[in-house]
């Protein structure tokens, strides 16, 4: 008896320890090589965060730390942020559990020892998160068995998307976005099946007080009171059609008090309504119901202005295939790897029917009741017999019914979420690998009972071994031999209860292999989201300008730019669907380096108020661009003179607006331009070349040399270097060098081996820092052409010809080449950093 309830406890320890371990397994950047891992680690040699949203998060915990508060300072009453959509700032209306939860424990573990809050922050995500498989592991545990609940909590807790968001490095709230959840819902069905009032009522509130705090974490914490209440509505209509619990009740009084579900449901929207009225206000409360039925609690990406959508370019937003590559693999790209592989989906959705198969089975009494004939006297028909050897049969259905309701409501409305962004996979796991878990602790059990051939058991264990060590990039020869040596292990076990455990063992591990597989491939390859060479740059900024500094550049590391650097900054990730994206993408994007120095004093000095004011004017956005376009690269008179002449402004009209266009006092402020920006070039060119009468943009790529190269061949008088440019090998660069001539070439490889050469629309060669080549080579070719030498060794750039006399082109590769407008500030590997000249 005492092993019985020990065994849980023990079971728990080690799914969290397995969860913690895979989560802290990113503390060792597997994806940085060894001797570059240090140029990844802060002075103190914590490797940096993994996500920018990391930093805002921790500069809001700062605040609060420090002044008592999530903003900078109190405006009107609010919470505001100055250092984040400068000017004017914006106000921090932001779920602060995080910030909350972060502080307590900062606190608590500097009562023994002296920990930074860099520190905390770098693990609490790694703990909360893995915290996930405890509530998984109960709850699906009750209705399956222990199987069942190992199963559910490793698909859950081992989710892609789940555990890419709650790694070491990883400090962001979507650590409260399972845990918080399953205890919720987990709580709530305690509260029905509990079998008295007082247990009841204690499991009620602790479901209210799991969804106020998921409040605090997530606007759509709404969602999961949805899910109960369509919950309630499937159990009803199941329930009438499948005729369960027939009974008639005196009044209706007495069947509500009968109806467990309702009731339960009903306090915990009065309870819940009016505790978190009272903590919030109603307002907020009504806003939250009102967002629910609208539909955008789940992916806010609506756009109310004629600018792009910037939302189309971030990765989780975007709605995710059903299958992508391997299907029995994890991976962060479809649904079916989303979830762990082809396994885990397939026993969530056979866990439904083994509930709708329970449900049968405990018909079949009444069935046999109805066919029995009538016995002498002392004797009992076989349904009454059958009806003693399982006891509360009405009840057992009522429960098996609810969990059946349940999972459907919860599956049907989470993958309605997933149709929102490839993000809501994670709440589609938590039912699914609940489901699974309940399907794999019946197969199990139904295993032990009924395979006792050593044949049926040989069978089933060759194919559990190769499923186990199928994620494992191994060889088909070495995944045979995985089922033969599981074969033999369990045939060698001549006790047949341990040899039938031995077997659901196996099972088991074969369902959550590839889950397992799958997070510990991806925390093993982990590389930080910043590095010395920008944490040095921004350190610089911080010491060698003023505090009313504006940085300036693309969205990604505007939350990092204002903890390192802190100053303000114009666009980061809570501003990145704004008006800026199309603005900041202009000014890297167009060729007139006095426009681009135009947008840029415009939004450091005043923001939006340029275009804000002339769409008053004009009320037509695209006009409002035009006008913009044509003035802001220059002189404040000629300006004047083109609004009120061409477009017809007045001249108050015209004056309004260029008191924020042409401001007569400028804020300083600097560029950042890094490495990362060419990668990110497509995006920043498509929301730059945004045509506002067409409604689309124009993607602009650079690819560039995966290594640099050395010479390879001499043949003669000349030399070649060899540089490819595309992981698949297919694209690369053929540089030949003939005395003190160098020409160079796009080569394309075809499926069948064979290779074109293009040559590039321009041809730009920099030898030791110096560009020594700048000319048209091909006026008809698609792709400008960028050679970089240095110290023996070469670098390439293919570009498209519309990036060739880009700002960022002149500014970051050409190092400032032909342009007056600005000026080079600092330097580091990667970064440079650019001012007003």
């Amino acid at each position: 008896m005492k092993a019985e309830k020990i065994k849980p406890l023990i079971i728990i320890t080690v799914l969290f320890l397995l969860a913690f371990a895979i989560r802290a397994e990113a503390y060792n950047i597997g994806g940085v090589p060894k001797d570059s891992k240090q140029f990844y680690k802060d002075q103190n040699g914590l490797p940096y965060f993994s996500e920018m949203d990391s930093y805002y998060n921790y500069r809001l915990t700062m605040n609060y730390l420090h002044k008592g508060i999530l903003g900078d300072t109190k405006v009107n009453g609010q919470n505001w942020d100055l250092h984040s959509y400068y000017p004017p700032g914006r106000p921090v209306d932001y779920p602060p559990l995080i910030v909350y939860v972060t502080s307590f424990v900062y606190r608590l573990v500097n009562m023994f020892g002296d920990y930074p809050l860099t520190v905390v922050a770098y693990w609490i995500g790694a703990i909360i998160g893995s915290l996930c498989v405890i509530p998984a592991y109960l709850f699906t545990r009750k209705i399956s068995n222990d199987y069942g609940g190992v199963v559910a909590a490793i698909i859950i807790g081992f989710t892609p998307v789940y555990v890419s968001h709650t790694y070491a490095g990883f400090f962001d709230t979507d650590m409260f976005n399972v845990i918080l959840p399953l205890l919720f819902i987990w709580f709530f069905m305690e509260s029905i099946s509990a079998d008295n009032l007082k247990r009841r009522l204690a499991f009620i509130l602790a479901a209210i007080i799991s969804i106020l705090l998921f409040s605090m974490a997530w606007v759509g914490y709404i969602f999961y009171v949805a899910v109960i209440g369509v919950f309630i509505i499937v159990y009803f209509l199941l329930k009438h059609f499948m005729g369960v619990e027939r009974k008639i009740y005196k009044s209706r009084v007495e069947w509500l008090v009968n109806q467990r579900e309702l009731s339960m449901f009903l306090l915990l929207i009065i309870i819940g309504g009016l505790l978190f009225g009272l903590l919030k206000g109603f307002p907020a409360l009504i806003g939250s119901i009102s967002q629910l039925v609208s539909g955008v609690q789940l992916q806010a990406t609506a756009q109310t202005t004629n600018y792009p959508n910037v939302y189309v370019s971030v990765s989780e937003l975007q709605v995710p295939t059903f299958t992508e590559g391997n299907p029995f693999l994890p991976n962060q790209a479809s649904v079916l790897g989303g979830v762990g592989g082809l396994l885990p989906f397939l026993c969530g959705l056979l866990g439904v029917g083994v509930l709708i198969w329970r449900i049968r089975s405990l018909e079949a009494p009444r069935v046999e009741m109805k066919k029995a004939k009538v016995k002498r006297a002392g004797k009992k028909s076989k349904f009454i017999k059958y009806q003693q050897d399982i006891p509360n049969v009405e009840e057992k259905k009522r429960e098996y019914l609810s969990y059946l309701s349940l999972i459907c409501a919860w599956l049907l409305l989470t993958g309605y979420a997933v149709t929102k962004g490839f993000r809501f996979v994670s709440l589609f796991a938590i039912p699914l690998g609940i489901s699974a878990g309940i399907f794999t602790g019946y197969f199990v059990e139904y295993l032990k009972d009924n395979l006792k051939s050593t044949t049926s058991i040989a069978i089933v264990a060759f194919i559990a071994g190769i499923l186990i060590i199928y994620p494992f990039k191994v060889s088909v020869i070495a995944k045979i031999l995985a089922g033969i040596i599981a074969i033999a292990l369990i045939l060698s076990i001549k006790n047949e209860k341990f040899r039938a455990t031995s077997m659901m063992i196996l099972v088991t591990l074969a369902i959550v292999s590839a889950p397992i597989s799958g997070a510990h491939a991806l925390t093993s390859s982990v590389v930080p989201g910043t590095d010395d060479g920008m944490w040095n740059s921004l350190t610089w900024i911080k010491n060698n300008t003023s505090k009313d500094t504006v940085v300036m550049s693309w969205w990604d590391f505007g939350y990092l730019f204002a903890v390192a650097a802190d100053r303000p900054v114009t666009f980061d990730g809570g501003s990145q669907n704004t008006p800026r994206a199309f603005w900041i993408g202009k000014a890297l994007l167009t060729d007139n380096e006095s426009l681009s120095l135009g947008i840029l004093t415009m939004l450091s000095t005043s923001g939006d108020m340029a275009y804000n004011t002339l769409d008053n004017y004009t009320n037509n956005t695209s006009l409002s661009v035009k006008i913009l376009t044509e003035t802001l690269g220059v002189p404040k008179d000629e300006a004047r003179e083109i609004m009120m002449k061409k477009y017809k402004l007045t001249a108050e009209q015209a004056d309004n607006v260029l008191r924020y266009s042409h401001p007569d006092k400028k804020k300083p402020f600097v560029l950042i331009l890094s490495s990362d920006m060419l990668g990110k070039a497509a995006w920043w060119s498509y929301f730059g070349s945004w045509n506002f009468d067409k409604k689309e943009g124009e993607h602009y790529a650079y690819y560039t040399s995966l290594a640099a190269s050395k010479p390879e061949v001499a043949d003669g008088n000349v030399t070649r270097i060899v540089t490819v440019n595309d992981p698949s090998g297919l694209v690369g660069v053929l540089i030949e060098k003939k005395a003190n001539e160098t020409n160079a070439t796009i080569v394309v490889v075809g499926a069948n081996g064979t290779s074109e050469k293009i040559k590039p629309h321009r041809l730009m060669l920099i030898e030791g820092n110096q560009l020594v080549k700048n000319e048209i080579v091909d006026k008809n070719s698609p792709f400008g052409l960028l050679v970089v030498g240095s110290e023996g060794s070469y670098m390439t750039v293919i570009m498209d010809k519309k990036l060739e006399d880009s700002m960022f082109t002149k500014l970051f590769l050409l190092g400032g080449f032909n342009q007056t407008s600005f000026k080079l500030l600092h330097q580091e590997p990667g970064v440079l950093v650019w001012t007003r000249a």
